[in-house]
C-alpha cells in the first residue's frame, strides 16, 4: 500500500534559515520514489496571509485524502493544526533558541541560540513551541536534538532522521571535475589541503591557522591550503576542490543543515574533523582527532604531506571506503528510508 504526505511550509517572509532547503529535499526524496511506500499528495507554501495559509494548511491533508502532514521547517511548527484528521509530523534541526547555550569547542566557545530574542522573535519562537507540542512526530536531524526534544516535548514522540547530501553531485568518478576548475584558488605543483569555514567561532580558523603555522617548513613549502569560506568558491569548485584535495581539515562544529565532512567524504576525500558534535554522529573514528591537540593534527599533515610525495605528487587515489560511508549514513536514499520508517511509525498502532 502506498500512503500519501501533504509537505507543508510558511509564506516566504524573507530569509529565515537556510533550513527552508529542507523542503526541497524533502519533495525530491517523495517525487523520485525514495520514500519506501510514500509518495508526495501535495505542496502547501507560502504566498497568501498567515491566517489564510494556516487554515489552507490545516485542511490539505482533508482535501486531498492524504496520510500525513510534514512541517518540513521547524520555524513553521505553528502551522500544527489543533486538531488534525492525520499524523503531523515537523522535521527539526536544532533547539538551540528554546534552550541557549553555550559549546565548549576546543579553543573557543561557541555561542548557540539567541538569548536576548527581540519581542516578535521571542513570540515567534512561542508559537513553534507550542505548535510542535501539539506534533504527534518530531524529525531530529542529529542525537543532540533528540535529547533535547525528548526534554522539552515530553509528550510529543520524536527521532532521529537526520539530513543528507546529494552525493550524485560529490560524485568522483561519475561526476569529476579537473583541479584546473580552481583557478587563482590553487597552486599548481603543491600539496592541496582545504578547510571550511568563515569567521564564525564555530569553524575555528583560528586553530587551522595554529596547527598550519606548527607544520616543519620542509613540509609547509609543498602545501597549499584553501580555506573554503574565506576564499569564495562556487559549488563546482567546492566539489573540484574537494575532489582532488588531499585532505580536509574541519576542526570545527556541525550544527547546522549542511555538514561540509559529509560532502568531502562522498567526493572520497580523507577528512579530518574534530571529535565535537555531531561528527562522531557521521564519521568514523579514524577520521576523527581531539579538538584541543594541535600535535595530533600536525602529525596526521605531515604524514598525508609524505605519502604525496612518496607518489610523486600525483593525485591520490578515490578513498571508496569513505564514499561508500557517506552514501550510507547521509545519502538521499538512507535519508528516504529513515524517513519512511518514522512515517511508518504513525500508524504503527492501527
Amino acid at each position: 500500500m502506498i500512503r500519501r504526505a501533504v509537505l507543508a511550509g510558511s509564506p516566504a517572509t524573507g530569509s529565515v534559515t537556510g533550513y527552508n532547503a529542507n523542503h526541497a529535499v524533502l519533495e525530491r526524496l517523495l517525487d523520485k520514489a525514495r520514500v519506501p511506500g510514500w509518495t508526495k499528495a501535495t505542496v502547501v507554501e507560502g504566498g497568501e496571509g498567515s491566517r489564510a495559509h494556516s487554515r489552507k494548511v490545516a485542511g490539505a491533508a482533508t482535501d486531498v485524502k492524504a496520510d500525513l502532514l510534514h512541517i518540513t521547517n521547524q520555524h513553521h511548527a505553528h502551522l500544527v493544526p489543533r486538531a488534525s484528521d492525520v499524523p503531523v509530523v515537523v522535521s527539526v534541526h536544532d533547539l538551540f533558541d528554546f534552550r541557549p547555550r553555550s559549546m565548549e569547542a576546543g579553543d573557543v566557545a561557541v555561542p548557540l541560540g539567541d538569548r536576548n530574542p527581540s519581542t516578535t522573535r521571542a513570540e515567534e519562537i512561542h508559537g513553534t513551541r507550542v505548535g510542535m507540542g501539539r506534533a504527534d512526530l518530531l524529525l531530529c536531524a542529529s542525537e543532540m536534538t533528540l535529547a533535547d526534544a525528548e526534554s522539552l516535548f515530553p509528550d510529543t514522540r520524536a527521532v532521529v532522521v537526520r539530513d543528507s547530501i546529494d552525493e550524485e553531485h560529490w560524485d568522483p568518478i561519475a561526476n569529476q571535475r579537473p583541479r584546473e576548475l580552481l583557478g587563482g584558488h590553487d597552486e599548481e605543483g603543491k600539496c592541496l589541503i582545504v578547510s571550511v569555514g568563515g569567521q564564525d567561532p564555530r569553524w575555528r580558523n583560528q586553530f587551522v591557522s595554529r596547527v598550519m603555522g606548527m607544520i616543519p617548513e620542509e613540509v609547509s613549502r609543498d602545501i597549499h591550503l584553501i580555506r573554503i569560506g574565506v576564499e569564495m568558491l562556487d559549488r563546482e569548485q567546492i566539489a573540484a576542490a574537494y575532489q582532488n584535495a588531499e585532505a580536509m581539515l574541519y576542526p570545527g562544529v556541525s550544527v547546522g543543515f549542511h555538514c561540509p565532512p559529509a560532502e568531502a567524504m562522498a567526493a572520497g576525500c580523507p577528512v579530518l574533523a574534530s571529535d565535537l558534535p555531531t561528527h562522531d554522529e557521521l564519521l568514523p573514528a579514524d577520521c576523527l582527532l581531539p579538538a584541543t591537540d594541535p600535535d595530533a593534527w600536525v602529525s596526521e599533515i605531515v604524514a598525508i604531506h609524505s605519502d604525496w610525495r612518496r607518489a610523486g605528487g600525483v593525485l591520490r587515489h578515490v578513498d571508496e571506503r569513505l564514499v561508500a560511508h557517506a552514501a550510507s549514513t547521509s545519502g538521499r536514499n538512507a535519508h528516504g528510508e529513515v524517513l519512511g520508517r518514522a512515517y511508518d511509525s504513525c500508524f504503527a498502532d492501527n
